[in-house]
């Protein structure tokens, strides 16, 4: 079974009855063939693996220009100065969506709605406000570090790319109940009793029983390798679950005692809100600032290896002008100043000089791309990172991954890590020990103090019934409708209309 490149957007794309929303695009083809005998198997093998990859020696000249890069060509073939990763996850952005304006990569600066120099407006075109910069620290990270105008998330939605994000894959019991439940065919009913009810889930933030894969996911991968880590929010999201007003912290109450497996739960914070989308970003950077301090400040444990975050609120929602979210971008806002907080946090510790930090998102389906509907952000930042670099390399999930393990010198998970291009090209030899120091918000769009005191953690409680589920969708093909509408599509066949 196979796809193909598949633009979403832009001045060329011409849009086909199925629409612009990347779940109403997941088409492909499928060959039948006859069953090889056994003795035919090793020459089909080998040609597989010549169809799909370019096999090269690790003793071959073409690696010499890696012989200084802080990137080990394997894992085991040097030590890395890279000591520290935080791997950050976000939600549902396109390239085009952040990066359409960037001057040095491949964008389309039409579809740059969370760019600079924008124009807002509520629903009901009430509030109109002009020349906004909607997510300026993403734009500043982007010029003093390195980003990728050619990574593609393997995952269509949610559902599927909290797996890839934990480097693991769906299996067939995802891949089976995705579209059932992406399509309206399957769905969580509250009152009922039923056998198998609370089986029926979406787009859960975790990995349930019924698809762990044998080999795990990066979480036993570190465990497994004595690799200290911790996590905040990531793979602790399971469905069907509660988001109510009183789940300040953690974010949810679950359905369900569903199990999580040790090497996670001893390893997770109780305290850091994973996916709710009413608990702001910056309530989240606030927590996060706080426990950091009181496990790796001064007199402390030393950091672990790996930590993961998750910073979802650029996933979007409802307009909350009472809580400091007049517009959708308001969302936006508050998810760029908490990475800019972030990053700024993180550079200002005695682990800077020894740390990398890669921002991605879990898939691409809330917004629109001129190249493929599944290019996505990837940024990496750090002291051993090219400044102001695009790479044009192409990467993954995969890439991630494989990077990561080059790093910490244990061995690949799977064979998409294993077979994935790593991301060497966006290091340099030459560090930079500055500190990152983050863009304020446009507090037209975005009032911080009003969604929260990042000094005394006030916080607006009733604004936390209000969250929308994880990829609700019947609210993504309305985002998905709004736009074509927007853009002059409405479904048409015709070639979008240019527009800033």
């Amino acid at each position: 079974m196979g796809a193909q490149l598949l633009p979403n957007g832009g001045t060329t794309f011409k849009m086909g009855v199925s629409g612009s929303y990347i779940g109403s695009l997941m088409f492909g083809a499928v060959q039948v063939t006859d069953i090889p005998a056994d003795d035919q198997l090793p020459a089909l093998t080998k040609q597989v693996i010549e169809n799909n990859f370019k096999l090269t020696p690790v003793n071959s000249p073409v690696f010499n220009v890696r012989k200084n890069n802080p990137i080990p060509l394997f894992p085991g073939q040097k030590s890395s100065p890279i000591k520290h990763i935080v791997f950050i996850s976000k939600e549902n952005r396109t390239y085009d969506d952040v990066f359409g304006q960037m001057k040095n990569g491949l964008g389309d600066s039409t579809l740059a709605p969370y760019g600079l120099n924008k124009t807002v407006s509520n629903k009901n075109k009430s509030s109109i406000v002009e020349n906004v910069d909607v997510m300026p620290n993403h734009i500043k990270l982007a010029e003093r570090f390195s980003i990728s105008d050619n990574f593609y998330v393997d995952s269509d939605v949610s559902a599927d790319g909290h797996r890839w994000l934990v480097n693991t894959y769906p299996n067939q019991w995802v891949e089976a109940t995705t579209p059932a439940n992406y399509g309206n065919n399957r769905e969580y009913k509250e009152q009922s009793d039923a056998p198998g009810n609370l089986g029926i889930n979406g787009a859960a933030g975790a990995i349930f029983p019924e698809d762990y894969n044998e080999a795990g996911s990066m979480w036993e991968h570190l465990y497994r390798h004595n690799k200290s880590y911790f996590n905040f929010g990531f793979g602790v999201m399971f469905e069907p679950a509660d988001y109510k007003d009183t789940y300040k912290y953690g974010g949810i109450r679950h359905k369900a005692n569903f199990p999580m497996p040790t090497s996670l739960l001893d390893r997770t914070s109780y305290e850091y809100a994973t996916y709710n989308m009413a608990i702001p970003d910056q309530f989240r950077m606030t927590v996060f600032e706080k426990e950091f301090n009181e496990k790796w400040g001064p007199g402390k444990d030393s950091l672990p290896s790996m930590l993961t975050v998750i910073l979802p609120n650029d996933h979007g929602a409802g307009e909350r002008p009472e809580a400091g979210f007049p517009f959708k971008e308001s969302y936006m806002a508050d998810n760029d100043l908490a990475v800019g907080r972030m990053v700024e946090f993180l550079s200002k510790t005695p682990y800077w000089k020894n740390m990398l930090i890669v921002i991605t998102e879990d898939d691409a389906q809330g917004g629109v791309d001129h190249v493929d509907a599944h290019r996505s952000v990837l940024m990496a930042i750090s002291p051993y990172v090219k400044r102001n670099h695009v790479s044009h390399t192409h990467s993954s999930f995969g890439s991630i991954f494989k990077t990561f393990w080059n790093i910490l010198g244990i061995p690949y998970l799977n064979q998409y890590d294993a077979s994935a291009s790593d991301l060497a090209d966006m290091f340099t030899d030459k560090p930079d020990f500055s500190p990152y120091i983050a863009s304020p918000v446009d507090a037209r769009i975005f009032d911080p103090q009003k969604a929260l005191d990042p000094f005394d953690e006030k916080f607006e409680w009733k604004a936390l019934d209000e969250s929308p589920e994880m990829d609700d969708m019947k609210e993504m093909k309305r985002q998905a409708k709004e736009r074509e509408e927007k853009a002059g599509k409405k479904g048409s066949n015709r070639p979008a209309k240019s527009k800033n």
